[in-house]
């Protein structure tokens, strides 16, 4: 008898405790989708930093956590990051320090203390000691991104012809900064390599070349290929 008690007893305290711990799920979720919904309200966001050498428009990690520091604090969450593991690989003759980094990421609402964890990676080379805090910026802007929605301005996968694209037009000349000081760099102690390969494009100067044809110029360098 005394055992079916206890038994009893058990049961009312682990039902108890599953409704409990539902109940600390559902307030956390509920702060989530009002998250949700004030980022909706802020509409489609504007990319505000450029990658010169790539010529393309990107969402910052600075925007990031302007952006998401106003949402946590207004909505009652609190956001936590650890890293859960480290890895190098293998790079590249140009970028030789590659990281690959596992982080967890903790948000707690802060009226129930309730929180909820999940892992993200992040990949990056760079050629100095940058590529950990590369590959923990991605891990950290997949994270954000994918969890809460981040609907940015030009996103890849938009097909909504009423959004005027921010793309840079390319043109004969518009060859980026970043792309002369690299090509400058490259072709330094062969200048006669490089006359060669602006010939095949029907150029004298570097200055003349379009971002896609700098851009060809580059990689088929970095591979060893032969520039046509």
């Amino acid at each position: 008898m005394n055992d079916e008690i206890n038994e009893s007893r058990i049961d009312r305290f682990k039902d108890k405790e599953i409704t409990i711990n539902n109940d600390l799920v559902s307030k956390l979720q509920i702060k989530k989708n009002k998250l949700r919904n004030k980022l909706k309200e802020k509409g489609i966001l504007v990319k505000g930093a450029t990658n010169d050498y790539d010529n393309y428009e990107y969402f910052s990690e600075a925007q990031y956590k302007e952006l998401f520091t106003e949402l946590f604090c207004t909505n009652g969450l609190e956001f936590d990051s650890s890293e859960v593991n480290v890895q190098n690989i293998d790079g590249t003759d140009k970028q030789p320090f590659a990281i690959f980094v596992t982080m967890e990421y903790t948000i707690t609402d802060i009226d129930t203390g309730y929180s909820i964890k999940s892992i993200h990676s992040g990949i990056a080379i760079d050629k100095g000691d940058k590529a950990i805090y590369k590959a923990k910026t991605g891990a950290l802007k997949s994270y954000l991104a994918s969890t809460f929605l981040v609907a940015t301005k030009d996103d890849p996968e938009r097909t909504d012809k009423s959004i005027k694209r921010t793309e840079r037009k390319v043109s004969s000349g518009t060859i980026t900064e970043g792309q002369k000081n690299l090509l400058k760099t490259m072709f330094k102690d062969n200048p006669n390599e490089l006359k060669k390969i602006l010939a095949t494009f029907k150029k004298k100067n570097i200055v003349e070349l379009n971002v896609d044809e700098a851009s060809k110029i580059i990689t088929n360098k970095k591979e060893g290929k032969e520039n046509e």
